[in-house]
């Protein structure tokens, strides 16, 4: 049986968006040509799916990159941020958008606790001024430690993180949606 095309885009779309996640997390910057994929892979789907919502979908993707610009040029999120939400969109028809964003944000309050909680920790188990470390028996699994100290001493929460996951939960939706009304 051949792959439908409709999943095929999905799962670019994802492995995408995991490699922008990916370099977010770890350099806190998100490739335009990652997010030229996606929206690359957004704009076929709706060629794929319904064509006839192909313009609205474009002009509320440009919405979006002009209203998360301008948050990123006040210095609200960040510039890879606001591109990256704008090529999602394209992802979804105008109607889920919505629900697209919510999961996102789902996504990114579970993330956002995450760091925080991370953040507390590693505040807890840092030594006092003046005392001695603790000997290396007692110290925690190195590769656990660095992921630890990355994510605190980054003042940003890599919202690519958050952007894949709202996503391929509704790429879940979508793609099953989509098989079960095919076969």
């Amino acid at each position: 049986m051949m792959v439908p095309t409709v999943v095929i885009l999905w799962a670019l779309s994802l492995a995408a968006l995991l490699a922008g996640a990916i370099s977010d997390f770890r350099a806190r910057i998100i490739p335009n040509y990652i997010v030229g994929i996606i929206a690359g892979c957004g704009v076929m789907l709706r060629l794929a799916t319904q064509l006839r919502v192909l313009g609205l979908s474009l002009g509320i993707a440009v919405a979006l990159l002009l209203a998360f610009g301008l948050l990123s040029h006040r210095g609200f999120i960040g510039g890879g941020d606001a591109k990256l939400l704008a090529a999602v969109s394209l992802l979804v028809t105008p109607g889920r958008i919505a629900g697209l964003y919510l999961a996102i944000a789902v996504a990114g309050g579970l993330l956002s606790c995450a760091y925080l909680v991370t953040h507390l920790m590693s505040s807890r188990a840092a030594p006092r001024p003046g005392a001695s470390p603790a000997p290396a028996s007692v110290r925690r699994d190195g590769s656990r430690r660095a992921l630890i100290l990355h994510m605190t001493r980054s003042r940003s929460i890599p919202y690519g993180l958050a952007v894949f996951a709202g996503t391929a939960s509704i790429a879940i939706s979508e793609v099953t949606l989509w098989l079960h009304a095919m076969f």
